[in-house]
């Protein structure tokens, strides 16, 4: 019958604890009603006493929520926190004075006495913390990056390679600006990366006198773009740190037709003069088709660029195709999105995918239709613009 007791009430505590977790989320909520329970000197137990309105609370959340999950394996090891606004008896037995103030209550220890964290909020001190007192380890998914990590002897090297396109961030690991931008800068990076002639780099400049005395690093985080060309100046960036004016400025500076879900955009592959002759060749007869072909092999040989020059090739490859089988594009360009729709498919093959899905485009007459409303209302708003000035007159 103790057994039974016993077995009910840890059962209950367990209860407890785990009714406190909010919904979607690994941090146990601790009220005055569970906070004992929970704080019993029988696990480790890591606190935040915050306040809703508490902009550096808020700013830490999503760093202690993925603490919380990164510790979720430790069954001896509690990530928790309290409002400390509502139940302001919690904050002040533990002298909380400011938000957020964070208390690590030691397994064994007396849970009067918690030891006082003093470190960053960053997601790397927090672990590092706990880590430290427990001895166990956060298993922390890291967000995927191909941001490229550059000293002073890299920076030569790969900055300054003009073959390529570098942008490059200087930053301090003691920034919060820097803390902010790092996980849109890695998704910048994943978005290029491949693009070959494409780096996204990172360049850690705090105490790097030399770098700063020769560009123009006022302040972090920096970010400084190198375009390929042998005369190629470099340009600093002045825009805002959101990822859609970052790969704004990547694709406009580096020649790159990315989107933000790091797709190729619709204009990817396309050649203007072979988009002529596949608008001719829609309509025209066989025998005028004969000629187009030709045509069209002579405008691909002379792109020089060798990537071009692949794309140049496939509008080729489209016309002789529909020279025996007229439906070849429309079939084609099923075939490959059910392909991609499938989901089975590398980055490397999708992008090869999204060219020649772009150029049957052409073939099936799909962007000529915007490309005719674009210029209408181009047509339409100079004719405004002329009878403006006659009005004027």
């Amino acid at each position: 019958m103790l057994f039974n007791v016993k077995f009910m009430a840890a059962a209950a505590v367990a209860a407890i604890a785990s009714a406190t977790v909010a919904a979607g989320s690994s941090v146990v909520e601790l009220t005055p009603k569970n906070f004992k329970q929970v704080i019993d000197g029988s696990k480790d137990v890591f606190v935040k006493f915050y306040a809703p309105w508490c902009g550096h609370c808020k700013n830490m959340a999503e760093d202690y929520e993925k603490l919380a999950e990164g510790y979720k394996h430790a069954q001896d090891i509690v990530i928790a926190e309290v409002n400390a606004d509502d139940h302001r008896d919690l904050g002040t037995k533990f002298g909380v004075q400011g938000f957020p103030t964070l208390k690590f209550f030691s397994k064994g220890s007396d849970v009067k006495t918690p030891i006082d964290y003093s470190s960053g909020r960053d997601l790397d001190s927090l672990s590092n913390f706990v880590h430290e007192k427990t001895g166990v380890e956060a298993r922390i998914k890291k967000p995927v990056t191909h941001v490229v990590s550059l000293d002073y002897g890299k920076f030569k090297e790969i900055a300054l390679d003009e073959s390529k396109f570098v942008l490059v961030k200087f930053y301090a690991p003691w920034c919060g600006h820097c803390k902010s931008l790092a996980p849109v800068y890695a998704q910048l990076s994943e978005i290029f990366q491949n693009d070959k002639n494409v780096v996204i780099a990172s360049y850690d400049a705090s105490e790097d006198s030399k770098i700063k005395t020769e560009y123009p690093i006022q302040g972090f985080p920096t970010m400084i773009a190198f375009p390929a060309g042998k005369d190629a100046e470099m340009i600093e960036y002045d825009g805002s740190r959101g990822i859609e004016d970052l790969v704004a400025f990547v694709n406009k500076h580096a020649g790159t037709q990315r989107t933000v879900d790091g797709h190729l955009d619709q204009s990817a592959g396309r050649l203007e003069a072979l988009d002529a002759i596949a608008r001719k060749y829609i309509a025209a007869s066989n025998a005028q088709r004969v000629k187009l072909i030709s045509k069209a092999k002579a405008t691909a040989e002379k792109v020089k660029d060798n990537t071009q020059a692949k794309f140049a090739k496939y509008y080729v490859k489209v016309m002789e195709k529909m020279s025996s089988a007229s439906d070849f594009a429309s079939k084609e360009a099923e075939r490959l999105a059910g392909i991609v729709k499938s989901g089975a498919v590398s980055a490397s093959k999708l992008d090869s995918f999204t060219i020649r899905q772009n150029v049957l485009s052409v073939f099936l007459g799909k962007g000529q239709a915007a490309e005719e409303a674009d210029n209408k209302v181009v047509v339409e708003d100079e004719e405004k613009a002329a009878d403006r000035a006659k009005d004027e007159l």
